[in-house]
């Protein structure tokens, strides 16, 4: 998550080059000893050369390997969010990578390449794999420790909230202060979870006013964090804090109370503090970008063998005497507006009279709409919209702003799918099914919601299963 102040992100962006940069030294010295171990010792042991010969492919080969190096460094996420890392995680997370990295490296590139013994093989590995993970590790956690001093030093540090009960807050006191130490957290001041509710200071901080203020003092303040501590009889006050505090982009934490601490879903701080991070997004980097490179993929394929079905149902959507295609305004991820691509199924006057929601037995629709939309066919250019990079295959159904603007007014929760591109088929759609009434949007929502919040290949696999069985019994509407 990029931070919120401009000095932040100008910061963030010179630290994450110099990690490019890093990486792209560690890779370019370890295909050096590569390339001098391939010409010095196993060329010569097979073609019995007598000097070492740096010919035109090595420039290539030292910058083909560093941008292959830095790209899958970059689809995992480990450029992002260099000022927040935790070393012992990268260092992880580094080494999964790399070794992965090193296998594919090796069977791409250097099984091929003509030896006396398969201990050349050997000697290949040892130089490009230890010396390209020895090189990076120790860049990392030089470039890591420099960071986590300047943060330990305040010259790099994030301004913090403190929202919840006072006295809540003050018997956490010691913990929040060293959590704050460790994260390079300045505290700001607090604000109270309800307008009623207490006041004065706290934890030796002013009292801001009620949580409904926040974005006015997160934007004066230049806010990145929020530490939140709530009893368990007042958890319902954290729906409106939450959705606030997203919109803000802000990183949030939560004092968590004994469930939260049994479900497993509160981590420790570098200092040993439990406390429960609200996580903005519902997949890791390599998780979102894996999902799109699949969704990319399948579009194609879809485009590419389905195309005499789009032919056959462009000439029967001709016959009903209008356009074949039927564009809409949707809200996609960050509410930001697309035009969704269907096969028309309504008349071409359907929506004379304003935004109306289609029911089973809607007397707009075309004789052969309703075949298309009992089997689905009527989605399935959306999978030009899944190219385009407006939607996923699998995700929650975009809706129109004026829908959406309703369930927003009466479920505040509906914000969080956006989230997530949204998809040509979702769990709720699978679940529930098409909704025909503003209620039945809210009662969808509910299953797309526990899909954001449990997205997996597992779960897009399932909802594709369903989706599947669902058209091939032509349950659709």
């Amino acid at each position: 998550m990029s931070p919120r102040s401009p000095l932040l992100r100008k910061i963030q962006r010179r630290y994450t080059l110099v990690y490019v940069l890093a990486d792209a030294l560690a890779a370019g010295l370890a295909y050096t000893w590569l390339y001098d171990y391939r010409k010095s010792v196993a060329e010569p042991a097979r073609f019995g050369l007598e000097e070492l010969a740096w010919d035109s492919f090595y420039p290539f080969g030292m910058a083909l390997t560093a941008l292959l190096w830095i790209a899958t460094l970059g689809v995992v996420g480990l450029y992002q969010s260099v000022l927040r890392k935790s070393r012992l995680t990268e260092l992880s997370r580094l080494i999964q990578v790399g070794s992965l990295f090193i296998l594919g490296y090796f069977l791409l590139f250097l099984l091929d390449d003509y030896v006396k013994s398969y201990q050349n093989y050997w000697g290949e590995l040892q130089r490009l794999g230890g010396g390209l993970l020895a090189l990076s590790i120790g860049f990392r956690l030089s470039l890591g420790t420099h960071l986590r001093w300047k943060i330990t030093q305040k010259k790099i540090h994030f301004p913090t909230l403190l929202i919840g009960k006072r006295d809540l807050l003050e018997l956490h006191q010691a913990k929040l202060q060293s959590h704050a130490s460790a994260s390079g957290e300045v505290l700001a001041g607090w604000m109270s979870a309800a307008p009623a509710s207490d006041e004065g200071h706290c934890c030796g901080l002013p009292h801001l006013g009620p949580a409904r203020d926040v974005a006015q003092w997160a934007n004066r303040l230049n806010i990145e964090d929020v530490i939140i501590a709530l009893p368990p009889n007042e958890h319902q006050e954290l729906t409106p804090i939450l959705l606030e505090l997203e919109q803000l982009k802000l990183r949030i934490f939560m004092i968590p109370d004994t469930y939260g601490i049994l479900s497993g879903m509160v981590g420790l701080d570098e200092h040993g503090v439990p406390l429960m991070e609200w996580h903005h997004e519902p997949m890791d980097a390599w998780q979102r970008n894996s999902k799109r490179a699949v969704d990319v993929a399948l579009s194609l394929g879809a485009l590419s063998i389905l195309l005499p079905v789009f032919v056959v149902v462009a000439l029967a959507v001709r016959r009903t005497r209008g356009p074949i295609f039927f564009t809409q305004e949707r809200l996609g991820r960050g509410g930001t507006r697309f035009q969704i691509v269907k096969f028309r199924t309504m008349r071409v006057d359907a929506e004379a009279l304003g935004p109306q929601l289609s029911s089973e037995d809607d007397p707009r629709i075309t004789s052969v709409g309703r075949v298309l939309r009992k089997y689905r066919l009527d989605e399935l250019p959306q999978f030009w919209n899944v190219l385009l990079g407006d939607m996923s295959i699998v995700g929650p159904r975009p809706e129109r702003a004026h829908f959406a603007e309703q369930i927003l007014a009466r479920a505040p929760q509906y914000r969080h799918v956006y989230k997530v591109r949204p998809g040509i088929t979702s769990w709720g759609m699978v679940r529930y099914g098409y909704a025909s009434t503003v209620d039945e949007m809210i009662r969808r929502m509910e299953f797309d919601l526990l899909y954001i919040e449990n997205m997996s290949w597992r779960n897009d696999l399932k909802v594709l299963v369903y989706t599947v069985w669902t058209v091939l019994k032509g349950r659709g509407k």
